[in-house]
């Protein structure tokens, strides 16, 4: 499953959510401060060739 990243607008918080592309398309709250003032962030991410062909 994705993991997606949300900045609160309001503390400044960086919080997570995992789901599928519904979960993130939902509006969420900040676990800090219970803002719904949150945008989603730029997320980075990893991918290692498989050990053997």
């Amino acid at each position: 499953m994705p993991i997606y990243e949300f900045n609160c607008s309001k503390c400044g918080e960086r919080f997570e959510v995992t789901g599928s592309y519904a979960e993130r398309e939902k509006e969420h709250a900040c676990p800090k401060c219970g803002s719904k003032e949150v945008k989603q962030a730029i997320s980075l991410f990893s991918a290692a060739p498989p050990k053997s062909f």
